[in-house]
């Protein structure tokens, strides 16, 4: 990076010794690109008190206080960015819907894509990212908010009726999955031939299909159901389900997430959401042929596409994490 002399600012009893301020920056970008985030902020909060940042030197400096977990900081010089129109608005953006992502502000993120969706200075590819990443942030909200319903509520007497496919269809997302999350603590079974239809049905949510699933497998039902989903078809012993499944192997796969993040931390959260989000969803499939370790690079290089951090590879592997993504969606917005 060329260097460029700044300006100080008025700094009254202060010594400057000469290029003291250039050296901090270029140090600060030095330990940034050796993933030495802690280092870098520290070099750029005391560059910071005696000039003003330019944008570039903003940008990498947002970056560390990201990756050292100083979001609200991050998140503040982003939006004075933005309302600058900062030369740099679209890489400002996406660290700011990061930011956003990894504070779980949902509903902000919500806010600023449907501002960029209208923006006419982004690609229509672009905008197919921000249409999925916007699918995503919405499914993480809804689990948020039905963990939050299942840590703080006491499960009610369950209405039986609620579980013929006719009524069960009907009802939203959130409360098919709060019937299902209460039948594992409640007498069901006068229901189990209903939940059977709702395992098998190709119209509700692919985890609401998995979740039935899982629930005649804690009530011990032995009979056979047909799970079709995602291009997979099988007969499925919800006892005895296929081993291993994608259910099992969220943590192994979760550990090289940690690993192969661990020097970008930001990302962690937001790619192991995602994965715990599939895999309920392809339950009781699976990521067939591909090791813990290749899943978790391919959802980890997903998470980069919906940033626009890079474009998505056409291989069998993206292929099948976009399908789950794509498919999830429409059932959301049904």
């Amino acid at each position: 990076m060329k260097e460029k002399n700044y300006g100080l600012k008025n700094n009254e009893n202060v010594i400057f010794f000469p290029g003291m301020v250039n050296k901090l920056i270029n140090d600060g970008i030095a330990f940034a690109e050796e993933n030495n985030y802690v280092k870098a902020a520290g070099c750029f909060d005391e560059a910071k008190r005696y000039v003003e940042l330019d944008d570039t030197i903003l940008s990498v400096y947002i970056l560390t206080l990201l990756e050292t977990k100083r979001q609200q900081e991050a998140k503040e010089i982003c939006e004075n960015l933005m309302k600058k129109k900062s030369p740099m608005f679209e890489q400002i953006v996406e660290l700011y819907l990061t930011i956003l992502l990894d504070l779980k502000d949902y509903s902000e993120v919500d806010v600023v894509l449907n501002k960029l969706l209208v923006d006419k200075s982004f690609s229509k590819e672009r905008k197919k990212n921000f249409i999925q990443l916007k699918e995503l942030s919405g499914k993480l909200a809804m689990e948020q908010v039905n963990k939050l319903h299942m840590d703080n509520s006491v499960s009610p007497n369950i209405d039986l009726e609620k579980f013929r496919i006719d009524v069960f269809t009907k009802l939203h997302l959130e409360e098919q999955e709060q019937l299902l999350q209460n039948s594992f603590f409640q007498d069901v079974t006068k229901a189990i031939p209903d939940i059977i239809k709702i395992a098998e049905s190709k119209k509700v949510y692919p985890a609401v299909q998995s979740l039935a699933l899982l629930v005649l497998g804690a009530i011990g039902e032995t009979t056979e159901v047909m799970i079709e989903k995602f291009g997979f078809k099988e007969k499925i012993n919800p006892v005895t389900p296929p081993a291993p499944n994608a259910v099992d192997r969220i943590e192994n796969i979760n550990l090289y997430v940690h690993k192969f993040l661990e020097k970008t931390p930001s990302k962690i959260e937001m790619t192991v959401g995602l994965v715990h989000s599939h895999a309920y969803a392809l339950f009781p499939f699976d990521w067939v042929g591909y090791s813990d370790e290749t899943v978790a690079e391919g959802y980890i290089n997903f998470v980069d596409t919906l940033l626009g951090l890079e474009n998505g590879q056409p291989n069998e592997l993206y292929e099948l994490i976009k399908l789950v993504d794509d498919s999830t969606a429409i059932i959301d917005n049904d």
